[in-house]
């Protein structure tokens, strides 16, 4: 087992003002090719702190993986860090160097010396090239482990792990790949998931995780044996029929764009209360606007009106949040736009205007297949993300058990 511990390094991740995204992939990659990723930190921009945790890290995991910290400002303190903490001095480092002068002077930007200081590297360090940014990867063996940094940039680190960093670790640790299969399970609360996965009596090998994203739950299952976990995540998929979404990225949007194609139908949505949540899930899928005509977001209840040609009347007897106007709404994008399918939604996601009798977290739903017009309403709980995100998934599982 190869353990490996990363460490995003950066201020701007401990205060928020960026998340750091960096670990998560790092993770999933890392997985997968077989590693165990046993520790994530976040490491501000403190020389005594990223030396510590770099030493201490170096003693507890095989690999040390670090992002950020490799620019030219006075802040960018990881290399300097990784020298002291491995026991080794700053050296200039031409080939960083004039691979940072090449891509600067590429975008016209005059060269000052602080720009140099990007290219002193610890002595000895292993070079990764950095073809989408100025700064060169690096890595140092300390007592047969690895430490290696990367740029904070996502897509910089991603093209340098995929095509230097991860061959390198490879090329160190002969692994078996770890075959790792998800199933998405929706409207269901994951205490029933779980019932069903302790049943199992799954085998120490096998690794159960199970999350929970606002109306929908994604089970992981994880080993080296594919038969074995294939056969874990069949079992339950179909415990849950009715509820059952699909494997890996094959989410509900996915498969709401596979059913229109079978059927050869088309579909266009009416949003109010989330904004454009519903045609930005449809139009994420490669091929969805052989079947996604459009959408419109009538947050008013002018657009209502204009847009839609909802009556003025229906909104005045039963209100905007009702299912009424959401009947008038999925006829009237269905109109419009002249698809076979639509989905409308109208709701208080809060934080305000709630009343007693239409509560923040009131949403209505209307689908119409064919001129027939399905309504629903819910009450959700959470604050206003969690409330929009439900009612998305909710809008994309309900119509395709009515396409079913």
């Amino acid at each position: 087992m190869v353990k490996v511990g990363i460490l995003a390094i950066g201020s701007e991740l401990l205060e928020g003002s960026i998340v750091d995204t960096n670990s998560a992939w790092l993770g999933s990659k890392l997985t997968k090719a077989g590693f165990n990723v046993d520790d994530v930190r976040l490491i501000p921009d403190d020389r005594e702190k990223i030396v510590t945790t770099m030493k201490e890290a170096l003693e507890k995991y095989d690999i040390v993986l670090t992002t950020g910290g490799l620019g030219p400002t006075f802040d960018d303190i990881t290399a300097e860090a990784m020298a002291e903490a491995t026991g080794v001095e700053l050296e200039m480092c031409e080939e960083a160097r004039q691979h940072m002068i090449k891509r600067l002077q590429k975008y016209g930007v005059t060269i000052k010396e602080s720009h140099e200081r990007q290219a002193l590297l610890p002595k000895g360090c292993l070079i990764f090239p950095n073809v989408s940014g100025t700064a060169m990867g690096f890595a140092m063996e300390q007592n047969g482990n690895v430490i290696a940094s990367m740029p904070g940039v996502p897509y910089e680190m991603y093209n340098m792990f995929d095509n230097h960093v991860l061959p390198f670790l490879l090329e160190r640790h002969s692994l078996k790949e770890r075959i790792s299969i998800d199933v998405r399970i929706g409207g269901l609360p994951e205490s029933d998931i779980d019932d069903v996965v302790i049943d199992m009596n799954l085998p120490e090998e096998v690794e159960c995780i199970i999350n929970v994203a606002k109306g929908e739950c994604l089970v992981k299952f994880r080993g080296f044996d594919k038969a074995q976990i294939e056969k874990c995540a069949e079992h339950v998929a179909k415990a849950f029929p009715k509820n059952f979404v699909g494997y890996g990225d094959d989410g509900l949007a996915s498969v709401l764009i596979r059913l229109l194609k079978e059927k050869k139908m088309t579909i266009s949505v009416a949003e109010s209360c989330t904004g454009v949540m519903i045609g930005k899930e449809l139009t994420e899928i490669s091929g969805s606007s052989e079947v996604f005509m459009g959408g419109i977001i009538s947050y008013s209840n002018e657009a209502k009106e204009r847009l839609l040609r909802v009556p003025h009347n229906i909104m005045v007897l039963y209100g905007a949040v009702s299912v009424e106007t959401a009947k008038a709404m999925a006829v009237g994008v269905a109109n419009q736009l002249r698809t076979q399918c639509s989905i409308a939604v109208t709701g208080i996601a809060g934080p305000g205007g709630g009343t007693e009798e239409k509560p923040v977290g009131t949403i209505c739903l209307a689908y119409s297949v064919n001129n027939e017009v399905t309504t629903k309403k819910y009450e959700y709980m959470g604050d206003r993300d969690a409330i929009r995100t439900r009612a998305m998934k909710t809008a994309l599982r309900e119509m395709i058990d009515l396409l079913k």
